[in-house]
């Protein structure tokens, strides 16, 4: 400045509401045009802030539609990785473990702390993406993501996926089923606000992280979607009969609510049909394991007493399953029905060096269906 005075800055976005769910450090992983941004893994708030960062609509349109569609959803600020990848890169070698700048490495650099991932591709127009209904490399994208949550999960760091579930031919018969694949790490997500065969992988993504894990992504009492228009590829959801029959193939996807206005996640599905055959009970297994690692950590290489037979001194067993029931209890008491720790007495940790316990769940009940029985009555 020309002459002494005050320099006063006034900022923009400051009311937004800032939404804190300890629950969910989500990431979304998707295709970038910009060769710097391919590979790179940025933290970001806000959709004006992800901007300032490359994510602009002129030169990444389909991440910023991505985002634009998350922090809408989400309806205020909060933390979210974002990574990118190339046009040329498919799902499936992104969600390979081994892949050298694919969605381990995400996971790698974030230090363990990520436990959401929804993944997207916009495929280059030389792509070919199959003659079925849904793009070949969705299936393959399932298949392969289980080794690398399976990894995670080894290391105590545990991770859901969420996979666009990418239309190939909206005009021919859906002949894959998810709840068969035998993951249920992992989910696909069908139908979006665009009509070029793309999911809404950001929409679900938002909706888990906006709420605590124990609660499910359909839950009639969030409200509405903010989507106003959803599309399985280039067809309005409104014209296909056969919306029931997807959401019984395990896809996660959309619905209306009788009398309501709006549109709504149906059942949360995940690719099992097995204990973790819905996201929020996935969602809070893994929860319980990050407490539970947590919890013990401080017991790793320290002693414990034995009885004169070899079994483990009852007191400490009873402390140390103590020391984890109060943990989960305490991160988790509202989002379980009940827990139950135990250690097994006749184990040979002299020999082993190993401690076993055993970690049970019982999770929330959740109200699918509801069938009500209604009649006239000549006299009540």
């Amino acid at each position: 400045m020309a002459y002494p005075g005050i320099s006063i800055k006034v900022e923009n976005g400051n009311l937004q509401q800032q939404i804190a769910v300890a629950d969910a450090v989500p990431a979304l992983a998707a295709t970038v045009n910009t060769a710097e941004l391919v590979g790179k893994m940025q933290t970001v708030y806000t959709l004006a802030d992800a901007e300032s960062k490359g994510y602009t609509e002129e030169a990444e349109p389909f991440m910023h539609g991505l985002l634009e569609e998350y922090y809408t959803e989400l309806g205020g600020s909060q933390l979210l990785y974002v990574y990118g990848t190339g046009e040329g890169m498919t799902m499936t070698e992104a969600l390979t473990a081994t892949e050298k700048d694919g969605i381990a490495r995400l996971l790698k650099e974030a230090g363990g702390e990520i436990n959401l991932v929804a993944v997207a591709r916009k495929p280059g127009e030389e792509y070919d993406p199959g003659t079925a209904f849904l793009d070949k490399d969705v299936a393959t994208a399932v298949t392969v993501s289980k080794t690398l949550c399976e990894a995670q999960q080894a290391a105590n760091t545990p991770v859901r996926i969420l996979i666009e579930g990418r239309v190939a031919n909206a005009d021919i018969a859906n002949d894959y089923s998810p709840n068969e694949a035998g993951n249920g790490f992992a989910g696909v997500v069908l139908g979006g606000s665009s009509t070029d065969g793309s999911a809404a992988v950001a929409l679900v993504l938002a909706r888990a992280a906006k709420y605590a894990a124990h609660v499910k992504i359909g839950s009639g009492e969030n409200g509405a979607l903010t989507a106003t228009q959803i599309y399985i590829g280039g067809q309005r959801m409104e014209e296909r009969s056969d919306m029931e029959t997807l959401h019984d193939a395990g896809f996660i996807t959309f619905m209306h609510r009788p009398g309501a206005a709006g549109y709504y996640f149906g059942r949360d599905n995940m690719c099992e049909n097995g204990d973790f055959r819905i996201l929020a009970h996935g969602r809070i297994m893994d929860k319980a394991q990050r407490v539970a690692a947590q919890a013990y950590l401080p017991f790793v290489e320290t002693s414990i007493r034995m009885e004169s037979d070899g079994t483990i001194n009852a007191s400490d067993a009873v402390y140390i399953s103590n020391v984890l029931d109060s943990a989960i209890r305490s991160a988790m008491g509202s989002q379980i029905s009940n827990v139950e720790v135990g250690v097994p007495l006749t184990q040979d940790i002299i020999n082993t060096s190993t401690l076993q316990v055993q970690v049970k769940i019982q999770p929330l009940g959740y109200l699918t269906w509801i069938t009500v029985t209604m009649g006239l009555a000549s006299q009540l």
